[in-house]
């Protein structure tokens, strides 16, 4: 059972009651919102599990003893997430707006001062929270990416309307548009924040880079993946940093954390992993946060993959 297929299944159960339960009291909602969590719990325990095989693999990576702890931890925090970025999607953002602290800000705002920031964050549980409480500190340009199941789509739309600032829908779009009002942003000086840990099946080694797709081959958890282009090709033409980043919550903060930045080269595929490698660190270092860690084309590098 894939994890997007479970995605797709469980939304059509929860999505017939979301708006009700998003008016509800907090133990209210998080009752209702465990339905994701027992749905998660049976497929770690199901027999022959792939959630469970990469819940150990991720475990082994990053020194974490008990893979069922760190499977806890995410399962936790994605309930967590759920129940904020159903609050921006039903409008309730008062409590979100003032969740999110950036310790680096300082470094944040010196970087914009030299222009725009190329942001890009992994699928985190409290990603999309975060942006919204981005929004209220930045003029930023998101970078969004809708899924095929139209129901799950016009679901995602209500969240992006309500995150408070410009956004793209890349999925949706013309390719020209996006370029070019990308591009736009970054030369205006703009923060553009972009999720940037959806991959597909590596290029070939002899043909590295797939234009057709976008894709470029790197190496991530000592896997070949199949990575997206845009950061290092629009960086790289604008000029600008990219500056990876990570998004962690507890019960009253969501925080954004930033990575060391990194300066595009003409070379995308050196561009590409770097920007990898440092994604990598950062979610070495807080796994249990990373709810992409389950998608269909990391869960099989991560169950290929052997720690170093």
């Amino acid at each position: 059972m894939s994890f997007t297929k479970t995605k797709d299944r469980i939304w059509v159960v929860y999505d017939a009651f979301a708006s009700w339960l998003a008016c509800r009291s907090m133990p209210v909602r998080k009752a209702g919102y465990g339905i994701f969590g027992l749905v998660l719990w049976i497929a770690y325990l199901l027999p022959f599990s792939s959630v469970r095989a990469t819940f150990y693999s991720l475990s082994q990576h990053v020194g974490e003893r008990s893979p069922a702890r760190l499977f806890y931890n995410f399962v936790k925090g994605f309930l967590r997430g759920i129940n904020r970025v159903e609050q921006v999607r039903h409008g309730f953002t008062e409590a979100i707006d003032g969740m999110l602290q950036i310790p680096e800000k300082e470094r944040l705002d010196g970087l914009l001062q030299g222009g725009g920031v190329m942001l890009v964050i992994p699928h985190n549980h409290a990603t999309l929270a975060m942006g919204r409480g981005l929004a209220q500190h930045y003029p930023l340009l998101a970078l969004v990416r809708s899924t095929r199941n139209e129901r799950r789509a016009a679901s995602e739309t209500e969240i992006y309307e309500n995150l408070g600032c410009e956004y793209l829908d890349v999925r949706r779009e013309n390719p020209t548009v996006v370029a070019r009002k990308v591009l736009k942003a970054l030369n205006d000086g703009r923060l553009v924040i972009g999720i940037a840990d959806r991959i597909r099946a590596a290029p070939p080694a002899e043909h590295p880079v797939d234009n057709s797709t976008d894709t470029v081959r790197g190496f991530s958890f000592g896997e070949p993946i199949g990575a997206p282009g845009w950061p290092g090709r629009f960086a790289w033409k604008a000029q600008v940093p990219i500056l990876p980043a990570t998004v962690l919550q507890s019960r009253q903060e969501i925080v954004l954390k930033l990575g060391p930045e990194v300066s595009p080269l003409a070379d995308l595929v050196k561009t590409t992993q770097s920007w990898i490698d440092e994604f990598e660190e950062l979610q070495k270092a807080h796994p249990h946060e990373w709810a992409f860690s389950l998608d269909k084309h990391w869960s099989k590098a991560l169950r290929n993959s052997r720690p170093s």
